[in-house]
């Protein structure tokens, strides 16, 4: 399998795995506590992203420039379902400037960088490390509280154990992707996009997991 097919394949394999978890996230919606909610609202904002990026590309134009908002609504979204979680009142009191600073550098990196033809990494980079920092909180109140018994009932540890994996495998395809497209064939620089779609696929497991887990009182 060359990595052109092996991209498509993987490509294909993530849509459908979206669809699924959006599709849990509406026939679940009601039942789900408020965080994950959220979570299901994400899911439908990150679907009409995916429907953008392919139209766009379908009709050869350029669907780089659609990565800066879908990361702002990512960490936004993120930095909502993490608050509900965590229920600290520092961090609410901090989350709306936090998310909304990163949201601005989004819009800035947008308007004083705006090639659509290039991808930037060091925003993807930024991303992944605040959304580890919401995980690393997550993590710190289980280990503070020890109230959880079985983390495989747990949603938020379901979603925080995807993002961990998804961005920690991200953020090293993100280090070097412009260094294989510009030193190395098209052809490792396709596959290692691959690995990053499939790593979505991950994800996308995690979080249908997650909302299709009743939350234990």
């Amino acid at each position: 399998m060359t990595s052109t097919a092996l991209f498509m394949f993987a490509a294909r394999f993530m849509e459908f795995a979206l669809a699924v978890t959006f599709l849990s996230g509406v026939v679940r919606f009601r039942r789900l506590p408020p965080e994950l909610r959220y979570l299901a609202v994400f899911m439908g904002l990150d679907v009409l992203t995916e429907i953008s990026s392919d139209w766009l590309h379908r009709h050869h134009q350029p669907n780089l420039f659609l990565f800066p908002i879908f990361a702002a609504m990512e960490v936004w979204f993120l930095a909502l379902v993490y608050d509900r979680a965590l229920q600290w009142p520092a961090f609410s009191r901090w989350r709306p400037g936090l998310a909304g600073a990163f949201v601005a550098y989004c819009v800035l990196d947008g308007w004083l960088f705006p090639e659509v033809a290039r991808f930037k990494p060091a925003l993807q980079i930024v991303e992944s490390v605040l959304v580890l920092s919401l995980v690393g909180l997550y993590f710190r109140k289980l280990l503070r509280e020890l109230r959880v018994t079985r983390l495989d009932q747990e949603p938020m540890f379901w979603v925080s154990t995807g993002i961990v994996v998804n961005s920690l495998g991200s953020i090293q395809i993100f280090l070097f992707s412009n260094y294989l497209l510009t030193h190395y064939s098209n052809q490792l620089s396709t596959a290692a996009w691959a690995v990053h779609t499939l790593l979505n696929v991950v994800l996308y497991a995690c979080y249908c997991t997650a909302l299709w887990i009743r939350p234990r009182k």
